[in-house]
């Protein structure tokens, strides 16, 4: 441990040490297979008795560093000048932020019929479904586990999560409880046959900080690594996403919707655009 801060890093292999940050704790996961992935991790920890009084924690990925272009230091360091927060987290993907209206709208295009499987789940849980399609801020976009917080987060974040699973496990019908814990969600074979679960799990954490941890404060850690790889025409996009949200403009959020198409058909053409991207570019949109 580093002071009051705990900060684990999640492996699965043995060659996977040398890549882990000597300001994190290893944890080996190799041993635990669990749905809903880093989740579990999280309650482990949160059930071992290891984060008691700390004044923060977190576990996260072996990739950490890849992913967000922050190393241990730079992310205590970051926690550290921030100490009226309740939540740390980061977004290694802002890219995201520019091109979709809520991360929801984002697994659509990754995760086959996500949407429908999502909304099912909310409507199971409980949950608003309006935030599906409500446009998020770049401020609120979190498509990923990278958290690092106060034990006030941890007693509010876990049982949300914890009892949004149980109710849309106990309220889904059979089939679209089948399908969520399928691994077509998986259809490309790179999340070793994931299910719905853990991409609805970590999407949670946005309507989470709407709902149960409204009154938690929140910093948003930028991700080197991600915002040098925005070019200016994702700058512009985000910007102008944000302010229409701002200023609830119907004539900005037109030009970002307008400027969003024309880089998606320009980047991957429009029939590529057409296949993957019209039912998420025509969706309705809410405030």
């Amino acid at each position: 441990m580093t002071g009051e801060i705990g900060l684990w890093q999640i492996y699965y292999r043995v060659e996977q040490l040398a890549r882990l940050d000597a300001a994190f704790v290893p944890l080996d996961n190799s041993d635990f297979a669990d749905e809903t992935l880093e989740f579990a991790v999280f309650q482990r920890l949160a059930a071992s008795g290891a984060t008691a009084g700390l004044s923060h924690w977190g576990a996260l990925s072996w990739r950490f560093t890849q992913k967000t272009g922050l190393s241990g230091p730079g992310l205590l360091t970051a926690v550290a000048q921030q100490p009226e927060a309740d939540v740390f987290y980061m977004n290694p993907f802002p890219y995201i932020e520019a091109l979709f209206q809520s991360p929801w709208m984002h697994g659509e295009t990754v995760h086959p019929d996500f949407l429908a499987v999502s909304e099912a789940f909310f409507l199971a849980a409980g949950l608003p479904v309006g935030e599906l399609h409500r446009l998020t801020p770049a401020r609120e976009f979190a498509v990923c586990n990278y958290f690092v917080g106060r034990p006030a987060f941890w007693m509010a974040y876990l049982p949300f999560v914890e009892q949004a699973l149980a109710r849309a496990e106990a309220n889904l019908p059979a089939d679209m409880r089948a399908k969520l814990h399928s691994a077509d969600a998986d259809w490309k074979g790179i999340h070793h046959a994931a299910s719905y679960v853990p991409f609805i799990v970590e999407r949670l954490f946005t309507v989470f900080l709407r709902t149960a941890g409204r009154d938690l404060k929140v910093h948003k850690i930028p991700s080197p690594t991600g915002e040098a790889r925005l070019d200016a025409t994702l700058r512009d996009l985000r910007d102008t996403k944000d302010v229409a949200i701002l200023t609830r403009s119907p004539r900005l959020l037109d030009r970002w919707q307008q400027q969003r198409r024309a880089y998606f058909e320009q980047r991957y053409g429009v029939h590529w655009c057409r296949q993957y991207f019209e039912q998420v570019m025509n969706a309705p949109v809410g405030w």
